[in-house]
């Protein structure tokens, strides 16, 4: 795995990336802002580059299909945790080892995938972890008779938890406004059933680094825990795969369901970032400083 960290201007925590209109009581309307801010930022920062530019919209259904309410409230009542992402309580052997290497960033622990590369934004203002993402390329072996090379395909998963309510439901709080603020931006918002229950897809305007106005496609991933949830944005390939079984999104998917979130003790409100720290056991590349 390569480890990166880059520098990101604005505030020390993901969560307080919230626009101006953001006031005292939005804990639960920062978390939504920040997705929306993230998701924008890290289409230009993260993912302009060569890294995924090969993610193919054509043709492919990125509204998704809405639920109603009786749905939604059907999938919220199941168990979506039963395979990860685990609480630290869940999990006996923490142990890094070679088959099985953990990146501990203080609120999530990570498993290592092969080839994949880790990413940490740190805001310049405090010096603190703003958001990690994982940066993943899937080899797809073409059938023989395609007499072609195998193809790789990029997609990345930032990733950040919060802590939530005792008694859950907070994904359910948030997601109608997280979709709303998508539309008033510009963009299309959709909810449909994914892994975990209840997945947001997205399409946000966005302006790549060469300035050209286009939209960066999501879906959001979303895993509630012991007074915790665990937000995946993923983007790239892995976003617009229709195909639940795909290679792709299951490389992805493996990564989210393997992380570790360890909550803490102490109080904090729903929708606040649980802070993230620089790994020890890993050694990062020179830093960017385009980044």
């Amino acid at each position: 795995m390569i480890f990166k960290r880059g520098r990101k201007r604005g505030s020390g925590s993901a969560v307080e990336e919230s626009t101006e209109e953001s006031t005292d009581e939005a804990s639960l309307d920062e978390l939504d802002d920040e997705a929306t801010d993230a998701e924008g930022e890290t289409s230009t920062e993260e993912l302009g580059g060569e890294d995924l530019e090969g993610t193919d919209l054509e043709g492919t259904d990125l509204d998704g299909t809405d639920l109603e309410g009786p749905e939604l409230a059907a999938l919220d009542e199941l168990d979506w945790r039963t395979s990860g992402p685990y609480d630290i309580a869940e999990v006996e052997d923490l142990e890094s080892t070679e088959e099985n290497p953990r990146i501990d960033l203080g609120s999530l622990i990570l498993t290592a995938v092969s080839g994949s590369e880790l990413r940490l934004q740190v805001a310049e203002e405090t010096g603190e972890i703003a958001s990690a993402m994982l940066v993943i390329e899937t080899i797809v072996e073409l059938p023989a008779s395609a007499n072609q090379k195998p193809q790789a395909y990029s997609s990345a998963l930032e990733l950040g938890a919060y802590a939530a309510p005792r008694s859950g439901g907070l994904w359910a709080e948030l997601r109608d406004e997280i979709a709303r603020n998508a539309t008033e931006a510009g963009g299309t918002a959709s909810l449909g059933e994914g892994p975990f229950g209840i997945e947001l897809r997205r399409l946000i305007p966005v302006t790549t680094p060469d300035g050209e106005e286009g939209y960066q496609p999501s879906r959001m991933w979303v895993a509630e825990g012991p007074r915790w949830l665990l937000r995946g944005i993923v983007y790239g390939q892995a976003a617009i795969e229709d195909d639940a079984d795909s290679p792709i999104v299951a490389d992805v998917l493996s990564a989210f369901r393997q992380v570790i979130v360890r909550r803490g003790d102490e109080a904090m409100a729903p929708g606040d970032l649980l802070p993230l720290t620089m790994p020890t056991n890993v050694t990062p590349e020179p830093e960017d400083p385009e980044t």
